[in-house]
């Protein structure tokens, strides 16, 4: 979805004889808007959007309206081994105009160059002038051989996966484009955000799994220090457990790709839950505004509110989230937590044993128990789950350390919720209106000397945190 103020890129369509090759089709769609979202004056449609949007039978005036944009770029890729057949068409959906079409043929090798021809056919159709800056983003080719660049793309939705068989899917992937090509920036950076996910779902031990996907962004940036992929995960990496640092990482990432939106995605989340309200609304908005049909999109807009306390209103959104994404695994957890804090304890508790049911032994899964024993007072039961799951016996960030301390202190553990919120805060947690007042969990340890003391430097830090 493209275009400028306002714009949509619609899918390139598979149509090869071999279904499978829906992958690759997906791939370059992906790639292409991460093209045309490195052109500052368009708002490209981000990838999910563009995917929903796939199988719609709706024209394209109608298509245009619904996700606020004024452009279509559709079309279609037929390829058959190495042969390769592209059509693509811009539409102004205000009146159905054709801008511009072509065709392009030529073999998986040519495919860099169709990827630019098209950026900038669809550049000049718009008459956009392109900084020089922006014109040698285009012509960047990252990964040098076309095989490669498959493997690549294969990986790619393995990951979005977001389970244990497709990050192991798409290592595999990545270890075949190295062996073609040898050492390769991107491919790094795909390697170190496979061993990020592995850990930060709770699938894998997270010392072994965070050191190679530090040292993966440090080979990619030894080879390319502008990579933006290492830089998102390099930001990933430090936010949650070194918020300043992290914030000027995430920044850093936009100042180069303002439209990137998992970089975002998470930076949103990474200022609400340090309750910065003020500076992530313009966020959340962005994310809604290019990538309008994902669920994550409007996530954060309840997500971060439990953050602020405002409870009714992540209820509100998240309640809505879940009734029309059912299968959202992160959205259900969220909205389990919504309906605890809103003191619907058996309603929350429902919710965290599905989750529990289809995300045995990960961290969303496991936290989710702790939380509803917590909230029935069983106290043994509790601490059990704490004490067995990896990700909970020492959390790497200061998300999931917060809400351990919640649990321990819903058990009336306040000598553990206290080690575990001093712990939290020496991970960069600084949210004071909701440890010192607004959160309902922490009632029970807020009378207590070492609190009251931990919360002077919490106002401190939360008074000098530069957002």
């Amino acid at each position: 979805m493209i275009g400028q103020a306002i714009s949509h890129y619609r899918i390139l369509e598979n149509i090869s004889p071999d279904p499978e090759q829906d992958y690759f089709c997906d791939g370059m769609t992906e790639e292409l808007i991460s093209d045309l979202s490195k052109i500052h004056s368009l708002r490209v449609i981000s990838r999910t959007s563009s995917m929903i949007l796939k199988a719609t039978k709706k024209d394209i005036p109608t298509i245009a309206r619904d996700v606020h944009v004024r452009y279509v770029l559709e079309g279609s890729v037929r390829k058959a081994g190495n042969n390769l057949r592209i059509t693509a068409q811009l539409i102004d959906a205000l009146n159905d105009a054709h801008l511009w079409a072509e065709k392009y043929g030529g073999t998986l090798d040519d495919i860099f160059d169709i990827q630019e021809k098209v950026s900038h056919s669809i550049v000049d159709a718009l008459k956009l002038k392109l900084t020089p800056q922006e014109a040698g983003l285009l012509a960047e080719r990252p990964i040098p051989s076309a095989l490669a660049y498959e493997f690549y793309l294969k990986a790619r939705g393995e990951i979005l996966k977001w389970t244990e068989a497709g990050l192991d899917n798409a290592l595999s992937y990545l270890r075949n484009g190295l062996e073609i090509v040898g050492e390769n920036a991107l491919l790094y950076a795909g390697m170190a955000y496979v061993y990020f996910q592995y850990f930060n779902l709770g699938i894998k031990e997270q010392g072994s799994c965070r050191k190679q996907a530090e040292d993966y962004v440090q080979k990619a940036f030894a080879l390319d220090p502008d990579c933006p992929n290492a830089g998102f995960v390099r930001a990933v990496l430090i936010a949650w457990n070194q918020p300043k640092e992290g914030i000027r990482c995430f920044k850093r990432v936009l100042d180069k790709n303002p439209n990137d939106f998992d970089t975002l995605f998470v930076f949103s989340c990474l200022l609400g839950t340090l309750g910065r309200r003020q500076a992530v609304i313009p966020h959340e908005e962005r994310t809604i505004k290019i990538d309008p049909l994902n669920p994550s999109a409007h996530f954060h807009s309840g997500f971060n509110r439990l953050w602020e306390g405002d409870y009714p209103l992540a209820l509100e959104v998240l309640g809505r989230l879940h009734r029309s994404f059912p299968g959202d695994v992160l959205t259900k957890w969220s909205y389990g937590l919504s309906l605890a804090y809103m003191d619907r304890k058996e309603e929350a508790g429902q919710i965290f044993e599905q989750v529990a049911r289809e995300q045995p032994g990960t961290l969303l899964g496991s936290l989710g128990l702790a939380f509803k024993n917590a909230l029935e007072g069983k106290r043994s039961e509790t601490l059990t789950i704490l004490e067995a799951n990896p990700s909970l016996q020492q959390p790497w960030d200061f998300q999931t350390t917060y809400w351990k301390t919640a649990c321990f202190a819903l058990i009336g553990e306040n000598e553990r919720a206290l080690d575990c919120l001093e712990r939290d805060v020496d991970l960069g947690m600084s949210n004071y209106p909701l440890m010192n007042e607004l959160d309902p969990f922490l009632a029970g340890i807020r009378g207590e000397e070492r609190f009251k003391k931990l919360m002077e430097r919490v106002k401190h830090e939360w008074e000098h945190l530069e957002v």
